[in-house]
């Protein structure tokens, strides 16, 4: 069995101390790749650097997040323009409007300037969309202005109706460990719903352990909570979960990945 781990900040300080470790339990744990994502200027930097160290199990993706473009510059865009033939796509990028720790205005401005370099260069991009509906429907009138455009509603969390405008314009969904929570009925309804051939998994490690890890510090090794609930919902056996997902995995980024070796 080969599960892939489509959005991980194993370049964030919580994993400087032991990270062969982390590794190592991730492997035992069937997790073949991840992909690590930068969400500012050092993270992007680490990410390239890990995957440089570890090209076997960690692809990068680079990009500024909503709750930091309001302190990226310039020359910043120059850094990630010109290092965008080392990674698999642009990311995470979009909208938050829970905590708007950037004003509405900037963040609006920043997606869209990402946006228009994944255009450029043929990229994918990984979402970040949090908020009511009017920060989707804000974000669904962006996307439409670059489509084609091929993109992973990272961390989905919300119904039917909500996934079925993502599919709608061709998207991905990328599932969280909050699928397993007792109170996530609703996501696990949009999971019954989206298609198999849609649908990564990803743990958004540090962040988001899935039960029976909840309270911990999450890391690519717990994604077979996440395989193991979603697999339950689909009705399809493990083994098949994952061989479908990681395709899915492989070919939205273009890992360089043999699965059926």
């Amino acid at each position: 069995m080969k599960l892939i781990d489509s959005h991980a900040h194993l370049n964030l300080p919580e994993f400087k101390k032991d990270l062969e470790e982390v590794i190592k339990r991730a492997k035992e744990n069937y997790v073949i790749h991840t992909v690590v994502i930068g969400i500012n200027p050092s993270t992007n930097k680490k990410a390239l650097e890990l995957a440089k160290k570890y090209p076997d199990f960690i692809s990068p993706v680079i990009g500024f997040h909503p709750h930091e473009v309001n302190k990226i510059k310039e020359e910043d865009y120059l850094v990630l323009e010109e290092s965008l033939n080392k990674v698999y796509a642009i990311g995470e990028i979009g909208l938050d409007w829970v905590k708007e720790y950037s004003p509405k205005e900037i963040q609006i401005e920043h997606f869209e300037k990402q946006l228009e370099l994944a255009k450029k260069y043929n990229k994918p991009v990984v979402l970040h969309l949090r908020g009511e509906k009017d920060l989707w429907d804000t974000a669904f009138t962006i996307i439409k202005k670059f489509l084609p455009l091929k993109f992973v509603a990272h961390c989905f969390t919300l119904d039917k109706d909500t996934a079925k405008k993502i599919l709608d314009l061709s998207g991905f969904i990328s599932i969280p460990g909050i699928v397993t929570f007792q109170n996530a009925d609703i996501l696990r309804e949009s999971v019954k719903y989206i298609p198999i051939d849609r649908i990564l998994l990803e743990t958004d490690c540090p962040f988001l352990a899935p039960i029976p890890m909840r309270g911990k510090r999450n890391e690519p090794a717990f994604l077979i909570y996440t395989a193991k609930k979603i697999a339950e919902i689909k009705n399809l056996d493990l083994e098949t979960l994952a061989e479908k997902t990681s395709k899915n995995t492989v070919e939205f980024f273009g890992l360089k990945i043999i699965l059926n070796s």
